[in-house]
């Protein structure tokens, strides 16, 4: 029987976390600027132990300069059958330079051109849970 926490929701372990953050494209990044929480929905990519997306000039990236802790959340459900599961990491966030492996990732915002700057989460933490 896999573990559970105090509420009886399964615990995932970090491999089934990453597993998911491997094959996930979409998770919410969240924040603290100007005294109130800040999220926004990203298109990303799980690379080598950390999480890669792209901005623009912004709040996002504004994060970034100041390497800001952040949580970045993915999850997946089926409504028919009331099953569904959460992943969480948390680490600073902070602008990148891409290397030529990043480049061929295939990185590409789905909000548009004109988001150039690489930000990275490499996680501190990364845990998950389920309902089955």
């Amino acid at each position: 029987m896999p573990p559970t926490d105090h509420t009886g929701l399964e615990v995932l372990t970090y491999e089934e976390c990453v597993e998911r953050l491997e094959n996930s494209q979409v998770g919410r990044l969240a924040f603290l600027a100007d005294g109130e929480v800040q999220i926004f929905p990203v298109n990303y990519r799980w690379h080598d132990g950390s999480i890669l997306f792209r901005t623009a000039p912004g709040t996002k990236l504004d994060a970034a300069h100041f390497k800001k802790v952040a949580s970045f959340e993915i999850d997946g459900w089926d409504s028919v059958f009331q099953t569904g599961w959460s992943v969480v990491a948390k680490g600073l966030v902070k602008e990148i330079d891409p290397t030529e492996e990043m480049e061929g990732l295939g990185l590409r915002p789905w909000a548009g051109p004109g988001r150039d700057d690489w930000v990275r989460i490499r996680p501190d933490e990364v845990t998950g849970r389920k309902i089955s």
